[in-house]
């Protein structure tokens, strides 16, 4: 009976060592997945491209990433483990700040014809991107967005822009922010500079255009006809310049 007793609970034992075995092997297996194929899985809408990836899905990094024309840079990328005991595939994309470069932060996770943002914070150089307004680059400050069938159905949290100097009158860069929400299946948001003479109305719409106006109000002549030159046009108390694209 003792002996019986020995070999039953031996026995199981071993079959707790397999499972345990098992599992290691699995998280093994996880761990070493390149980050290269778990990132060209979860892109299905082909809308991330980058220069290289390499390392593991835990810890790895991608060089020159952009978000269709939206530039991320090179960033650290891993897996996030508390969204996967959940199902999620989760990435968390983080850049550094550096002497010269702003930090930058997101979480993001997407399939086909959806895509969730969330925590977004810091800042993304986007020089010319927005011509002919002046931009140099865009905020965030815990933003999220979840975007499904390519319409914006929730957002929040707080977007901005830095508008570069203006000319000789106008030297200082501007800083224009607001809140964001959707509006009709697009991303709206209404942006205001520290004077609150400045405007900015930018629409990101289902098709992935994009539309930004500034306005600029208040200004003596002396320094909106400067302005005007440049190529803005009068504006209901003001001058203003638009421009539009695709992200």
């Amino acid at each position: 009976m003792i002996g019986r007793f020995i070999f039953i609970r031996d026995g199981r034992l071993a079959r707790t060592a397999k499972i345990v075995l098992l599992l290691l092997l699995l998280a093994a297996a996880v761990a070493t997945l390149p980050l290269r194929l778990a990132m060209g899985a979860a892109n299905a809408s082909g809308s991330l491209s980058a220069r290289e990836v390499e390392g593991p899905i835990w810890a790895g990094a991608a060089g020159d990433l952009r978000a269709g024309s939206l530039p991320l840079g090179s960033v650290h990328v891993r897996l996030r483990a508390l969204p996967v005991f959940l199902g999620r595939a989760e990435f968390a994309i983080d850049r550094p700040a550096i002497p010269g470069q702003a930090a930058f932060y997101a979480a993001a996770r997407g399939g086909e014809g959806w895509a969730v943002i969330k925590e977004a914070s810091g800042e993304l150089p986007i020089a010319g991107n927005m011509a002919p307004l002046p931009v140099r680059a865009l905020t965030f400050a815990d933003f999220a967005m979840e975007v499904r069938g390519g319409r914006c159905v929730e957002a929040s949290g707080t977007v901005g822009i830095a508008v570069s100097s203006l000319g000789p009158l106008l030297p200082a860069e501007t800083f224009l922010s607001g809140p964001a929400r959707c509006e009709d299946g697009a991303l709206i948001v209404p942006m205001t500079g520290p004077s609150g003479t400045e405007k900015l109305a930018l629409t990101l719409e289902p098709d992935s255009t994009w539309h930004a106006d500034l306005v600029l109000t208040g200004l003596p002549v002396e320094v909106s006809a400067p302005l005007l030159d440049m190529g803005f046009t009068g504006r209901p108390g003001g001058i203003g310049l638009s421009a539009s694209g695709r992200l």
